[in-house]
C-alpha cells in the first residue's frame, strides 16, 4: 500500500458514511462498486487508537493531486 497522493481530512471532518466506508472520502458519493483503500486517518485518545481506514471510489482514487 502506498501513501495517499492528496491529503486526507482531519479526524473529525469525515461524515459517518465516509468513516464507515459507505461513501468516498474525496467526493462523498456512495461507494457502490470497486472501492479502493485511500489510507488511514490517524487519531488517538489517550492510550486508545482511533485510526480509521477510509475508502475512495475508483475515479477519485486514480485522480492526480491538484
Amino acid at each position: 500500500m502506498t501513501a495517499p497522493t492528496r491529503p486526507l481530512p482531519a479526524p473529525g471532518e469525515p461524515t459517518w458514511d465516509q468513516s464507515m466506508g459507505r461513501a468516498c472520502i474525496r467526493c462523498r458519493k456512495p461507494l457502490t462498486f470497486g472501492p479502493v483503500s485511500a489510507w488511514f486517518i490517524r487519531d488517538r485518545l489517550g492510550a486508545r487508537n482511533l485510526d480509521t481506514e477510509v475508502w475512495a471510489g475508483p475515479r477519485c482514487a486514480s485522480a492526480r493531486p491538484r
